[in-house]
């Protein structure tokens, strides 16, 4: 059913810690704001003037990148695009526990909502990030390219953040230990021992759930709790993200398809500000514990 509309329209904006693929790019518009990376010194925009592979080219080097929020110049470009073409927008925003990008974001829109009280603005906080919101996002946009109100697409994905299941494992320990994210000897003697992270997002947090031995044995926890947390909701795409790992991903698809009946697949290159803090190898994968009142495959 398609639902009239007068002459607003609606733009999904997210920012750079989204997941996005050429699924979503080629057929839909949705606009990204760009979080900043600084090597040596230098700030880059996120997908604008740097791009992940280049990243992961300084990180093989030894270099560490540094991650910030959103500016405000990159914010405003993107509400005034959308104030400019007369479109009203929802803004699905990086993890606030994660980022200052969420609340930095908010206070600049509600001085938009004030000068321009006739259009509809939301920002939300998605409590999570990388093929999450990429999942969240998909769904969103099929919500709008339908004419679905405004209202309903907003609360559709506050329902889809409440539903929504992350599980990951990394790569490389020393990596987080380089990064200050764990402690140094765990993150070398966990290397040495072929110990694996296993973790999930809680409240918008990321945390390590266990510690695994052996990739094989990993993979096997991760097809086995995708397994049963699709058990009611199992005809829905499920999204796999990797960095600088598409054979890992590659491999969970195909696993991910034979214990899961009925399910889609869409694999996802994590963002460059994500994988600066997570290092290079490693694979997640995300999907929904219930359907939504309104999913499209």
């Amino acid at each position: 059913m398609l639902y009239e509309r007068l002459d607003e329209m609606i733009k999904l904006i997210v920012d750079s810690a989204c997941d996005i693929n050429s699924e979503i790019t080629d057929n839909y518009d949705i606009e990204v704001i760009p979080l900043n990376i600084t090597i040596d010194g230098v700030s880059y925009l996120d997908g604008i003037d740097i791009d992940i592979d280049t990243v992961y080219k300084h990180m093989k080097n030894g270099k560490v990148p540094k991650t910030s929020q959103v500016s405000f110049e990159s914010v405003s470009k993107a509400i005034d695009k959308c104030i400019s073409n007369n479109d009203d927008f929802i803004y699905l925003a990086f993890s606030s526990k994660l980022s200052c990008t969420y609340d930095f974001a908010k206070k600049i829109i509600d001085e938009y909502k004030k000068k321009y009280t006739e259009r509809k603005m939301a920002i939300i906080d998605s409590k999570g990030g990388a093929g999450g919101n990429g999942l969240i996002a998909l769904q969103a946009l099929k919500m709008i390219k339908r004419n679905l109100p405004f209202e309903t697409i907003v609360n559709q994905i506050q329902f889809m953040i409440d539903h929504i299941v992350y599980y990951f494992t990394i790569t490389d320990l020393e990596w987080l230990s380089k990064g200050g994210r764990i402690n140094k000897t765990i993150g070398h003697v966990g290397n040495v021992l072929n110990i694996k992270p296993y973790l999930t997002v809680k409240d918008g947090k990321m945390v390590v759930t266990k510690m695994i031995h052996g990739s094989k044995k990993t993979i096997q926890t991760l097809i086995k709790d995708v397994k049963i947390g699709t058990e009611k909701f199992s005809n829905q795409i499920i999204a796999i993200s990797h960095a600088d790992d598409l054979n890992a991903a590659l491999n969970v698809e195909q696993k991910i398809k034979e214990a899961v009946v009925g399910c889609k697949t869409t694999i996802f290159e994590i963002s460059a500000v994500l994988g600066s803090h997570l290092g290079i190898g490693g694979v997640a994968v995300f999907f929904l514990n219930e359907k939504p009142e309104f999913y499209e495959w």
